[in-house]
């Protein structure tokens, strides 16, 4: 009798930006010129004192503390103190990238046929880690004549049921680009706390803006302590996509 492989696993979609990846290095041996469009890899150096931290490891690389060790913690905080965002090193936790810790956000705050709300069009992956949760993710549109900002909160209200656990928000938004205006994360943060929501917060791109736009962390908003769960990464920042270095932090104790 041939084995069969769990039904989470058949429910598990294939990654569109990996599946483009074989595609485009063939069509680079062919000597075309290739504009990635299909994933988040910055084209800049990583930092020489990162690459040097990286060739002088200690001789026995030993477990670290799961939360992170107090040096990677430690710098974190005080990253986080110099955005205006300030935190306790115990209400921070070091995680092997962005993807890691959205996935811990979606573990710690569904049950297994859970929901959660997302504005749509959003990053293809969170389907993944939703299915592996056996959380559904309900898709909320935003529109492109509106920039992508986000859908009235009624059509949140539409979507909301009473399996809805948790929203999550890409803020700079991937893929749309879009910045959330103060104002717009306010609103979706009263909606959260009206009915007892987590707001899943993936803030990756925060250094990312141009022309002068100012940049609202959903953490920074007052009475939203016990809602916030912000997702973040050094991938992007440092161009160290391959490093897997992230974290998540939250005021929730």
């Amino acid at each position: 009798m041939r084995p069969q492989i769990s039904h989470r696993a058949s429910l598990l979609p294939a990654s569109p930006i990996r599946k483009l990846m074989p595609l485009a290095d063939d069509a680079r041996k062919r000597g075309v010129h290739v504009y990635h469009l299909n994933i988040g890899q910055p084209d800049l150096p990583t930092p020489a004192a990162m690459r040097e931290r990286l060739v002088n490891i200690p001789e026995i690389v030993a477990y670290s503390p799961s939360a992170g060790t107090a040096e990677c913690l430690a710098v974190l905080q005080r990253y986080y103190e110099k955005v205006g965002l300030p935190l306790q090193r115990n209400e921070i936790i070091a995680t092997a990238g962005g993807s890691e810790a959205v996935l811990f956000a979606v573990l710690a705050t569904c049950n297994d046929g859970d929901e959660i709300l997302i504005i749509e069009p959003f990053y293809t992956n969170y389907t993944a880690f939703a299915t592996m949760a056996g959380v559904r993710l309900v898709p909320v549109a935003s529109r492109g004549e509106d920039g992508f900002h986000l859908p009235p909160i009624a059509e949140l209200e539409q979507a909301r049921t009473p399996r809805t656990r948790a929203v999550i928000l890409c803020n700079p938004n991937n893929p749309t680009g879009t910045v959330y205006t103060r104002a717009e994360l306010e609103a979706i943060g009263a909606f959260c706390r009206e009915h007892g929501l987590f707001l899943i917060s993936d803030e990756v791109y925060r250094e990312f803006v141009y022309d002068g736009r100012e940049v609202t962390s959903a953490l920074s908003l007052p009475g939203l302590e016990e809602h916030v769960i912000l997702v973040d990464s050094l991938s992007k920042r440092f161009s160290a996509c391959g490093l897997r270095l992230g974290c998540l932090a939250t005021r929730n104790r």
